[in-house]
């Protein structure tokens, strides 16, 4: 059953969205590996040395949030008026029709964002005058919202995913952090903080990490009901990612500054300077590197451990946010009227 705020167009096709569709067989041999492997030993554990443009996703306004799942070979970019589906089998290099467009219906109601699960079944959507986070069923034959979270009054801003994937997250322009279990579509708690101090959520372990435009940074343990611990910034905290591997959270901040913040106490260091805002920021799935974006119009690598730029990419404006696929091979970024697709090469 379609929500009543979000359709979505006719795809047109006949066989089930999810059809698995793999790369090379490289690209999954080593899946199931443990990710302390010697180095060496998978392309996943490798640093990146470049990337190439295989496809430009002409969305048409502003990608506010994108994600790439490598499972089924889509990529999804998220503007204000709803959610486009993009198929990259194919050759072509510059897709101006999506697959699949999940549309806002109702008047002064806008998407914010949208998240991808890790297990590339099910996305997330939120935004502005939306009753609800909605909760879209990818294993379908045809694109449909599964359940709604409710949300009525909020402004959602932010979404993640809990450690075991039953849980649900969003952050709201009110300071609200709102937990559901995904299972019932239950909320079992709300956590409270400042307005746009949750303007970016990370999940680590069983803690939840805020930051936002208050330059606080804050944690929450979901195991208990306590207050927050709290880590002050020199700049509006625009972005969080949490490393799979080692106790880092990945913070990039206004001021073009990137931290690496201890889950587990100790000091933050800062590893990489941008000239301008940092506006997204991802880890890779096995944590060697990571992709900053932002007001300086270039798509910048990262390597691990000591926060090195490896090389830069330039786009044409302001890169508003970025993904990596699940199999470390692709890059996707979203400026103010596409989604750029990039494939990795180690």
């Amino acid at each position: 059953m379609l929500s009543p705020r979000v359709a979505q167009e006719p795809a047109g096709r006949a066989y089930p969205f999810l059809k698995p569709i793999c790369w090379d067989p490289e690209d999954f041999e080593d899946m199931c590996k443990r990710p302390d492997a010697l180095p060496g030993q998978s392309k996943k554990a490798a640093i990146p040395h470049g990337v190439e443009k295989m496809r430009t996703l002409k969305h048409g306004e502003p990608v506010l949030a994108t994600a790439v799942s490598s499972f089924t070979r889509h990529a999804f970019t998220c503007g204000r008026g709803g959610v486009k589906v993009w198929s990259l089998v194919g050759q072509e290099l510059e897709a101006q029709y999506p697959e699949s467009h999940l549309r806002v219906q109702t008047r002064q109601a806008y998407l914010r964002t949208c998240l991808l699960a890790p297990t590339s079944t099910t996305l997330l959507t939120g935004g502005h005058n939306l009753a609800s986070v909605s909760v879209w069923d990818l294993t379908a034959p045809s694109l449909c919202v599964s359940n709604e979270l409710p949300c009525a009054g909020l402004t959602c801003q932010a979404l993640a995913f809990g450690p075991e994937d039953t849980l649900a997250l969003a952050g709201f322009t009110d300071g609200t952090v709102r937990i559901w279990d995904l299972r019932d579509q239950s909320i079992v708690r709300d956590l409270q903080g400042p307005p746009n101090g949750a303007k970016s959520i990370a999940i680590k372990d069983q803690n939840i990490w805020t930051g936002g435009l208050d330059t606080c940074l804050r944690c929450w343990d979901l195991r208990t009901p306590g207050e927050a611990l709290e880590y002050q910034f020199e700049s509006q905290i625009m972005s969080l990612s949490p490393s799979p591997q080692e106790d880092w959270v990945l913070v990039g901040t206004a001021n073009g500054q990137q931290w690496l913040q201890p889950t587990r106490g100790g000091q933050k260091h800062m590893v990489g300077c941008k000239d301008s805002t940092i506006l997204g920021l991802k880890f890779s799935p096995l944590g060697q590197w990571w992709v900053s974006v932002g007001m300086d119009d270039l798509v910048s690598i990262y390597g691990m451990p000591a926060g090195t730029m490896v090389f830069q990419v330039p786009e044409t404006s302001s890169i508003l946010c970025c993904d990596v696929s699940p199999n470390n091979r692709l890059i996707i970024t979203g400026s103010k009227d596409h989604a750029s697709v990039y494939q990795i090469t180690y």
